[in-house]
């Protein structure tokens, strides 16, 4: 009978090394199978309007609504409202912006994006803009047929 395992080395220091290592590659994949419900989520989203994009975004990054409302965001929110969103109820929470290429825009504009805004799982926000000096912002709309 075997009364103890023996890690590489026999020591606690390494076991705790180890679980350490085990902890953060948990916490890793949790945070990917969350995110990456999200990304589903707001590409099936931009879809369903009618844009073409990418399975995963071009760019995701974390943000923070602010309490309260800055210029900004009192402008963007104004955009948000037009698409029956509102981020009021979100000022002060953090959450995270994922970034789409659009590649069937009306018209057939480069460089439009489409940003879907996520916070605690659920889409709060988001627009369509593009990278242009010329460019646009609007808000989330199913596009004409």
């Amino acid at each position: 009978m075997i009364s103890r395992i023996y890690i590489y080395g026999g020591d606690r220091m390494n076991l705790k090394l180890y679980a350490a290592a085990l902890a953060v590659i948990a916490a890793l994949c949790i945070c990917f199978v969350c995110f990456a419900g999200e990304n589903d989520a707001a590409a099936d989203l931009l879809r369903s309007y009618g844009y073409d994009v990418s399975d995963k975004p071009i760019e995701q990054a974390e943000i923070r609504i602010p309490k309260p409302l800055d210029m900004v965001y009192q402008g963007y929110n104004e955009i948000q409202k037009r698409a029956g969103f509102d981020l009021e109820p979100y000022e002060g929470k953090k959450g995270m912006r994922y970034t789409y290429a659009v590649r069937n825009y009306p018209g057939g504009i480069d460089g439009v994006r489409a940003n879907v805004v996520v916070i605690d799982g659920e889409i709060v926000g988001g627009d369509i803009c593009t990278v242009r000096i010329d460019g646009f912002m609007h808000e989330l709309k199913r596009m004409a047929k």
